[in-house]
This record gives C-alpha cells, sequence and structure tokens, in this order.
C-alpha cells in the first residue's frame, strides 16, 4: 500500500478455503509447475499455458481461480521472468508449494549419451546441471521451459540434442531418461508462488506465515540498513531481500522483501512501522501460510547443519 501506512484486506479470510478448482501453469504439461500444481491442489483441474502474461491474465479476468509460478531455486537463485513481474503483476500471493527437483537427461529411445552436444532447457534448470554439462562437454540451449525442451527434442529428432526435465515429461513425450539426477547437488528444491486474483489473508494467530512485501527508499547512504533494521530489532527472521534497477539506471531502489510473520502480530507491526518510517511506498504482496517444506527448511536454515541431514528431514 501507498504512504506511510500497511493495509491488509479488513476481514482475514480462512487459508483453508484456499481449495481451487482450476489452476494454471507456466510451461507445458510435464513441467516442474505442472508437477508443483497437482501436488498443493491434487483435486484441481490444471492448465497449462506458455504465454506468462496469458498466465497472469487468466487469473486476474477469473477464467481461472489460482495461478502456479517458480519464484526461486536453492541452486540457482531467483526466476528473472517472476521477479520482475511481480512489482506489476496486479494478484496476490496466497501461498507457496516447495517442490523437491530432479533433474533428468532425455532423449528418444535407442539415442546414446556419447552422441550428445547440445541439451535443451530452461536457464534456471540448465544453471542447476551446470557441473554435469561441464564434465561432459555439452552446450546448453534455453528454452521457454522444461517441459517444452522435451516435446522439441522429440519433435526435432536431432541425435545430437537432448533435453533436461522432468520423469514426468519424460513419460508425457515418450522419451527415455539417458542419465537420472544430473543437478549438481542432490537436495534441490524450487519455491513457487501461488496467486489468485484477491488476497486469502490467515488469521494472526496462525502459525507459520510469510509475509512478502515490496517496497521503495530513497537513493541515499544507509536508507536501506534503517528500513530493515527494524526486522533484526524486533527479532523477525527476514528471509529475502532482492533489489530492482528503477528508471533505467543502475541504481537500486525497489526491493522485495520476505519475512516470517503476520503484520497484525506485535513484534511484526513494530517492524513494519520502522519500515514504513524509513521508505517513500510500500505493496504488500501477500500473507499466506508457509508450506510444509518450506516452513522446515527455514527452521533448519536458523541452525548448523548439513544437506544430507536437511534431505533427511525432509523425507
Amino acid at each position: 500500500m501507498d504512504g506511510k501506512r500497511l493495509a491488509l484486506p479488513a476481514r482475514p479470510l480462512p487459508a483453508s478455503r484456499l481449495a481451487p478448482r482450476t489452476v494454471i501453469y507456466h510451461g507445458s504439461a510435464g513441467a516442474f509447475a505442472h508437477i508443483a500444481s497437482q501436488t498443493a491442489f491434487p483435486d484441481a483441474q490444471s492448465m497449462a499455458c506458455e504465454n506468462l502474461f496469458e498466465v497472469v491474465d487468466a487469473v486476474r479476468s477469473g477464467r481461472v481461480e489460482v495461478a502456479v509460478l517458480p519464484c526461486e531455486n536453492i541452486l540457482a537463485g531467483r526466476v528473472p521472468d517472476i521477479h520482475m513481474l511481480l512489482p506489476d503483476i496486479g494478484l496476490a500471493i496466497v501461498g507457496e508449494v516447495f517442490l523437491p527437483i530432479e533433474l533428468h537427461l532425455v532423449a528418444p529411445h535407442g539415442w546414446s549419451l556419447d552422441e550428445i552436444t547440445r541439451v535443451h532447457s530452461h536457464p534456471v534448470a540448465l544453471k542447476q546441471v551446470q557441473r554435469f554439462l561441464d564434465a561432459h562437454g555439452l552446450s546448453p540451449v534455453a528454452e521457454s521451459n522444461t517441459a517444452t525442451a522435451a516435446a522439441l527434442i522429440k519433435q526435432r529428432g536431432d541425435r545430437r540434442a537432448a533435453a533436461v526435465a522432468s520423469s514426468l515429461a519424460a513419460e508425457t513425450y515418450g522419451l527415455a531418461i539417458l542419465k537420472r539426477n544430473i543437478e549438481d547437488i542432490p537436495f534441490n528444491l524450487t519455491r513457487f508462488y501461488v496467486l489468485a486474483a484477491e488476497p486469502v489473508i490467515p488469521p494472526p494467530e496462525q502459525q507459520d506465515i510469510m509475509t512478502s512485501l515490496l517496497f521503495e527508499v530513497a537513493d541515499t547512504p544507509g536508507a536501506l540498513f534503517r528500513a530493515v533494521g527494524g526486522f533484526a530489532d524486533n527479532g523477525i527472521n527476514l528471509t529475502r531481500l532482492e533489489s530492482y534497477l528503477v528508471g533505467g539506471q543502475f541504481v537500486a531502489t525497489r526491493f522485495l522483501c520476505e519475512f516470517e510473520g503476520h503484520p497484525d502480530v506485535p513484534q511484526v507491526r513494530r517492524a513494519l512501522e520502522a519500515l514504513t518510517a524509513q521508505t517513500t511506498r510500500q505493496t504488500v504482496l501477500g500473507v499466506y501460510p508457509m508450506h510444509a517444506i518450506g516452513s522446515r527448511v527455514r527452521a533448519r536454515s536458523r541452525q548448523p547443519s548439513r544437506p544430507d541431514g536437511l534431505r533427511k528431514g525432509l523425507s
């Protein structure tokens, strides 16, 4: 919300009402967003869409109830297309989904890894298998999503090309898995936003709540430090802080901020009061329950631990 006050809907809705009948995701059948949609809403009808702007418009117009879009990966970081879209997306974040990612090298049956010279996939997926590509001398080729890459490999029939995709994509497009689990580390997660046309705000007393917001600060020394200092002062865990370059300049004055806690809880309210005192604009993107895996990941991130131990905790 603009100005010096962060406002939420006057009548919060229980998170249990988030049971959509229709879900749209960016990509083709077999994409990881498809898997995330089915995981989060197994009883809903899932629809694929190759155009990201059409995904957003489908939810804005009410043709579809929610969208599931990837926002960050534990290896590759933020998903640039979604990050850049957030300030003007016109939708509310109403949930999150954490999906364990297993990436496979897929190609038509009968092909061999020795023949492959190029690997097609989404740029974020390609970043997650960089060690494998380097070890085998394979050139990455960017496609719009992992499942589309798999479909193109099947369609074109070029024995020098393979795709990095899910096992569902391999099954969907009749491909063989040449090499399983080629991601750079065994513990690999992608986080997805669930977005709706209207906010669905859980009650303040509910545990494990995330808040996402945008804010802008003046381009002056110490402005960002003063804006976020209230989170540390009030014991609030700031989980994400990402910048935007505004006005065609190399000046970061707009930030995406995510933290644990409900805005109506006293200590969070105090942190937000400190934020609004130091910022020129604030927009709440969503207040929503943590995904079960996300809750465990964040809890363990506050403790010294090894990735293999975390994997055991997620099983």
